[in-house]
């Protein structure tokens, strides 16, 4: 559990450059049927309930449970069940790849593509994106959502997203931006951001913790300031909200940056002072962000859970 979560975070928090060394070393050896039985045997809890339960079919969203499933399917065949492995990123990191999945969700043509050069099967592929909450593709009322959190539906307004940790500078960027953009900070569970930004008491500024209702913050949002998860991204795709993006983690991050950059959808920033260039640009030239935001309706793909379970038990 150290590894795989407080480690990861040390890492990407500490030693970013390290974490990337990793991932990219572990890519150049990613089918390693030892590795994937030490994360069998670090798992054995999961592998209890596996056996107490028995499912019939099992949904992987992360590539540590598809290479402890794939082990589990080896070593248990008198348990049968279907994995479906759902990429939860823009790009493909071997370690996503089991011999034990049956199926894999993308999240768009190029992950598809990823795995047809890893050799798999085009008949166990399905692009259908990466499924977000159905409150994300359902209609909304800029005036309303702004009344109830309490901002100005008429102000141009940034979301800024830290991520679970709140990573970045993202105090400068706040008061870089805040006397000229209305501002949604969310600081994830970085209690002491939320505290230092809520001292300021600036007056275009809202701050939150880790919430539950991203998608009414996005309703009344004009864009987005994030780093490049898999996750952010599709909500932000699918309420169609370009995205700049700063401070993502090296390895899969900087990859999903690269392939949304590419598509025209998102804009990679390396300080302070081109988030603000960037954004006032965006702000003040309409053709460019109404530009953005009609290749925005190409890539997003409107799959929810809901979806998702029906489609698969079809």
């Amino acid at each position: 559990k150290f590894s795989y979560s407080k480690g990861y975070i040390f890492l990407i928090t500490k030693f970013p450059w390290a974490w990337y060394a990793i991932y990219r070393l572990s890519a150049c050896f990613p089918d390693n049927y030892l590795r994937r039985f030490l994360d069998y045997l670090a798992c054995q809890p999961f592998v209890n309930l596996l056996k107490k339960e028995k499912p019939d079919i099992i949904f992987s969203t992360h590539f540590l449970t598809s290479s402890v499933l794939s082990v589990y399917k080896k070593e248990n065949p008198h348990h049968p069940f279907r994995l479906i492995t759902i990429i939860t990123d823009y790009t493909l990191h071997p370690y996503w790849i089991g011999d034990g999945v049956d199926s894999y969700i993308a999240s768009c043509e190029y992950v598809k593509g990823c795995l047809l050069t890893k050799k798999i099967q085009k008949d166990k592929i399905k692009v259908y994106g990466i499924p977000v909450k159905e409150k994300f593709y359902l209609p909304s009322d800029r005036k309303t959502a702004a009344q109830k959190l309490g901002v100005d539906p008429a102000k141009f307004t940034a979301l800024i997203m830290t991520g679970a940790v709140g990573i970045g500078p993202i105090e400068e960027i706040v008061q870089a931006l805040a006397d000229d953009v209305q501002l949604l900070v969310i600081c994830g569970k970085n209690q002491r951001l939320f505290d230092r930004l809520t001292k300021l008491n600036l007056a275009n500024v809202k701050v939150y913790p880790l919430i539950d209702y991203v998608d009414e913050l996005m309703s009344v949002s004009d864009i987005v300031l994030t780093k490049a998860g898999g996750l952010t991204i599709s909500e932000s795709l699918a309420k169609g909200l370009p995205m700049i993006f700063f401070s993502s983690i090296p390895g899969l991050e900087t990859s999903n940056e690269k392939v949304i950059c590419e598509s025209g959808v998102g804009i990679k920033v390396e300080s302070v002072e081109k988030i603000k260039n960037t954004l006032f640009s965006l702000k003040s030239n309409s053709a460019s962000y109404q530009d953005i935001k009609q290749k925005l309706t190409y890539l997003k793909k409107v799959t929810t859970l809901k979806d998702l379970s029906m489609e698969i038990s079809s």
